[in-house]
């Protein structure tokens, strides 16, 4: 075997060795590689559809791969553009579905049903579709039971000033992250989202009490009569009417 064959077996034993543990700083080539290999596993491709979630060009290549899993298949549907998901719809002949839809789409398609898939997912893969991934995302895994996953969900840079004042009413939300929505300055300068957390019985009532004064009279009203809500929250919202009406608030 002359030097070069032998630097060249070197080199392909090195490579299948250590790559797939130091995936974020592989070539666009040496990636293409290791998905086009039919060994590769699907955890791997998985990982690499992880760290690669905004790389289109890797992403077409994993939705081709016949390796990838449905888990992580959806995890690209619901992380990606509008332009993958309908490359995904044409290259693995399927409809992306939300909710409880299953069997067969017409024309013999089968339905990927990415809520059923995201159940599946591993902790790991939640976490970072919670901090990357679209809308249908967030809206599920907002009300995961693990706190670490649900608050990724408010760390997405994605999320929407609607879809938080959805979970600040949300009674089926985490204390936890009824609390870190109260606690972030941004989002409670909209008298929506305050008018939404001191509304929603879920709030500690040190997080509802200081948003008392900024309300409406209409809003105390409701909240005066409330029976929802804590006995503090309707105290403090009768006092500020009271004061409204005699001029002192």
């Amino acid at each position: 075997m002359d030097d070069n064959v032998r630097w060249k077996v070197i080199f392909a034993k090195r490579f299948k060795r250590q790559l797939p543990l130091d995936i974020e700083h592989c070539s666009p080539i040496a990636l293409r590689s290791i998905i086009l290999d039919a060994h590769t596993s699907s955890s791997i491709l998985d990982r690499i559809a992880q760290v690669y979630a905004d790389d289109e060009y890797i992403l077409r290549e994993l939705v081709r791969c016949p390796n990838l899993d449905e888990t992580t298949l959806a995890f690209i549907a619901l992380t990606s553009s509008e332009e993958i998901q309908s490359f995904i719809a044409r290259t693995r002949v399927v409809d992306v579905v939300m909710g409880d839809e299953s069997g067969h789409a017409e024309g013999g398609k089968k339905r990927l049903n990415l809520t059923q898939l995201v159940i599946k997912m591993s902790p790991s893969q939640k976490i970072k579709l919670a901090l990357t991934g679209a809308k249908d995302a967030r809206g599920l895994l907002i009300r995961e039971s693990s706190k670490i996953i649900a608050m990724s969900v408010l760390s997405n840079p994605k999320i929407t000033i609607g879809e938080v004042e959805f979970f600040a009413k949300s009674t089926n939300l985490s204390e936890d992250v009824i609390r870190k929505i109260g606690t972030n300055a941004e989002w409670t300068r909209k008298n929506s989202v305050i008018s939404a957390l001191v509304s929603n019985p879920k709030t500690p009532v040190g997080i509802s009490l200081p948003f008392i004064i900024r309300l409406p009279d209409r809003d105390l009203g409701i909240l005066e009569k409330s029976r929802s809500v804590p006995e503090a929250v309707r105290t403090s919202a009768r006092n500020m009417l009271l004061k409204k009406k005699s001029g002192k608030g």
